[in-house]
């Protein structure tokens, strides 16, 4: 298992996946909402691959519960209670950095609910956009969202929240600052700039970062007619 998920998943009480939205404060939920919506536009039809689907809250919440639409999700906890809750859509037990999935097959493939700023620094995020690019076909969108700085306050009240349902640890006041919360057992979410997402942009995809009215950054990158294979994304 990867150093960085193993951080990741022991940042969190075991249920928090299940829980921690339904704690979400007014101004994170509407975050959550816009989410959905931008995915919702983008994905109306097509094999549709979410990446991270957690407990299925996501796949419900942008319409993607039905045929040909895929959830993959590593921790079997959270898999088992999305198929508690998702009726149409296949969900399967992977690992995004090595997905038991055939290249080039998805119309969009979808990484969402910010994770990027949760795997670790660049040299992880980088492994996870060049392994979910080659499951999208030519044609189809790579769909990615992050935490920017504006949203770092409705974060921070999220996060809080958590705190106070005993979902997540305490934060690391010498290391959370600027939009990077640290957690007292070493896992830290962060947030990126237009910018620096920008640069995860994969070969042979089109595509420009849009900051949605809820401050959070998205990416619809389209991949062009390249062959198939892993790419790394461009250093410039």
């Amino acid at each position: 298992m990867d150093e960085t998920f193993s951080r990741y998943r022991a940042a969190h009480h075991p249920d928090w996946v299940i829980r921690a939205y339904e704690v979400a404060p007014p101004a994170f939920a509407a975050l959550l909402e816009d989410e959905a919506r931008w995915l919702a536009a983008r994905t109306r039809q097509g094999r549709v691959l979410e990446v991270g689907c957690g407990a299925g809250r996501l796949l419900r919440a942008a319409g993607l519960d039905r045929p040909g639409t895929v959830g993959l999700e590593l921790v079997v906890r959270y898999l088992v209670a999305a198929r508690a809750a998702v009726r149409a859509a296949a969900l399967i037990a992977g690992d995004a950095l090595r997905p038991p999935l055939a290249p080039g097959v998805f119309d969009a493939v979808i990484m969402a609910q910010a994770t990027l700023g949760s795997v670790g620094g660049e040299a992880v995020r980088r492994r996870f956009v060049t392994s979910l690019a080659d499951l999208v076909r030519p044609g189809g969108h790579l769909l990615l969202t992050a935490y920017g700085a504006g949203v770092r306050a409705a974060r921070r009240e999220w996060y809080e929240a958590q705190q106070a349902a005993g979902l997540l640890p305490p934060f690391d006041p010498e290391r959370t600052r600027n939009g990077r919360f640290v957690f007292t057992n070493g896992f830290a979410s962060e947030e990126m700039t237009p910018e620096a997402l920008a640069m995860l942009r994969p070969t042979w995809f089109t595509g420009e970062v849009e900051e949605l009215p809820s401050g959070l950054l998205a990416v619809r990158w389209v991949r062009g007619g390249a062959p198939q294979g892993r790419e790394e994304p461009p250093n410039t």
